[in-house]
């Protein structure tokens, strides 16, 4: 039997996926293991590789589609297979063979109305006709009138002649009257009591005349009954005049919208993951905010001077790597903001290891690789995982592990000269710093003022895991540490020796 190869589940969120491009072709052999496409997950551009041997006998979907998790991507062949087996095997019907044709019913006749019996001259019973000389699917016939009953359901607007005229004549919108006749036809005394009824009806109170359903249809829509013009009896605005509005307004909106928008710019998988995350992240973390300025004269001399003085092999030191093991140095010492809220256990779990993400720009993409195992590491160790990470981001050679199991993110937009900001929290992450432009600033140095260079931390929390004076103490031991950095670089003295 034919094997159907489906869009595989590449990563833990993965729910739908982008056929980048095939590495084989129809009728191309295949062994297990081999690449069969490139596949865009919402973490990664990835390689799928087959996990059978065979022929390819059908490719269903076209590069750059993007299907589901499951949904049928390929055909193989199965070594030994005949065309006649393919043909027989019923495996996805609709790509390997046409679905059976379906023979068409006949209309069966409606039923006849039972006709008053009449007097008969006593006569041997007819002979039973034969099944050739009964049509498919129709009764026998039966003597007596034949009647069509009335269809009650055809969504016809019913009303007599003098109705319809009537209405002409005194702009009465007829689906507004409820018909009284047989059927719920609309009955010229329907039109009379309809138009006697909108006589007695006072104005309202901004002057503007509607029909009572009109009425009822713009308070439904929260519509604004001054922007339409009536057509009714004595102007009045009616149900069509607001339907005709409606209308006028949609297709208006369409033309504008084709004015207003130049293009549409197609989402990636990851984009699309990071959208979601961030919605749900907004929805079911309660946020709130601290910030505080960091002195960081201290901060850029000992980065100068460890990058003047560093020895073959050390990686050179950005204010990132030092905010990196700033951090984690904070995170072993509050190890309550190492952690996640849990709503299934109605708990917070403690995270064993300190995993820092970087968010870093990738063509115009937010990615945020993850350093792993921080504690314990120095800061060239740091230095050198987050600066290879960030290279393979930037080469789109990341793969799902690389940025998994985050506990804690930092997003740095100083670069771009941003003060200060706020990030959303990375789920299941309680918290994200954002640090602003490291800039010379006007501070006051004993009741004097002075030029110091300064940035702004801003630490995005989840209330459910840390409240206000956790959050404060937290982001108080990193300015601490940022504004004395020579503990960052203490147990740095074997790297690059």
């Amino acid at each position: 039997m034919p094997k159907v190869i489906r869009m595989p589940k590449l990563s833990d969120t993965m729910e739908e996926g982008t056929l980048l491009a095939w590495r084989k072709r129809v009728g191309d052999h295949i062994k297990r293991g081999e690449i069969l496409a490139d596949v865009e997950t919402d973490k990664a551009d990835m390689e799928f590789e087959s996990y059978t041997d065979g022929t390819i006998e059908k490719l269903v979907v076209e590069p750059g589609s993007t299907v589901e998790v499951g949904a049928t991507i390929a055909i193989i062949r199965l070594p030994g297979e005949t065309d006649a087996e393919v043909a027989a095997a019923g495996v996805e019907s609709s790509t390997l063979a046409p679905a059976p044709a379906v023979a068409p019913s006949l209309p069966r006749a409606p039923a006849p109305a039972v006709a008053p019996s009449l007097p008969q001259a006593p006569s041997e019973p007819p002979a039973p006709a034969s099944p050739a000389a009964q049509p498919l699917g129709l009764p026998p016939a039966l003597a007596g009138p034949r009647v069509t009953p009335l269809s009650f359901d055809d969504g016809r607007l019913r009303a007599t002649p003098a109705a319809r005229r009537c209405a002409e004549e005194r702009s009465v919108d007829l689906s507004e009257i409820e018909g009284s006749g047989p059927v719920g036809a609309i009955l010229l005394s329907d039109v009379d009591a309809y138009l006697r009824e909108l006589e007695a009806q006072t104005p309202e109170a901004d002057g503007v005349r509607a029909t009572p359903v009109a009425l009822r249809v713009a308070t439904d829509l929260g519509l604004d009954l001054e922007a339409v013009k009536g057509s009714g009896p004595s102007g009045r605005i009616t149900k069509s005049d607001v339907e005709a509005f409606l209308d006028r307004e949609k297709r208006q909106a369409v033309e504008r919208e084709g004015e207003l928008f130049t293009g549409v710019l197609q989402l990636s998988q990851k984009r699309k993951a990071l959208i979601r995350n961030m919605i749900r992240s907004k929805e079911e973390a309660p946020h709130f905010y601290v910030q505080m300025d960091v002195r960081a004269d201290a901060l850029r001399q000992l980065r100068d001077r460890v990058n003047a003085e560093s020895r073959k092999g050390r990686p050179r030191l950005t204010y990132t790597h030092l905010i990196i093991k700033a951090s984690a140095l904070a995170l072993e010492k509050f190890p309550d903001a190492n952690a996640t809220y849990r709503p299934e256990a109605r708990d917070v779990a403690l995270f064993g290891q300190i995993n820092v993400g970087l968010a870093v720009d990738v063509n115009d993409e937010l990615v945020a690789p993850t350093v792993k195992g921080c504690q314990g590491k120095s800061v060239f160790q740091l230095a050198e995982e987050a600066n290879q990470l960030i290279q393979r981001a930037r080469m789109r050679k990341l793969q799902p592990s690389d940025y998994s199991d985050g506990t804690f993110t930092i997003s740095n937009l100083g670069m771009f000269g941003v003060n200060g900001f706020y990030a959303i929290i990375t789920p299941p992450q309680s918290s994200i710093l954002s640090v602003g432009s490291i800039l010379p600033r006007a501070i006051v140095v004993n009741n004097e003022l002075a030029i110091g260079t300064v940035t702004t931390l801003g630490l995005s929390v989840d209330h459910r895991v840390l409240d206000g004076v956790k959050a404060a103490q937290f982001l108080g031991e990193i300015r601490r540490l940022l504004e004395n950095p020579e503990e960052l670089t203490r147990d740095a003295h074997e790297f690059g020796s």
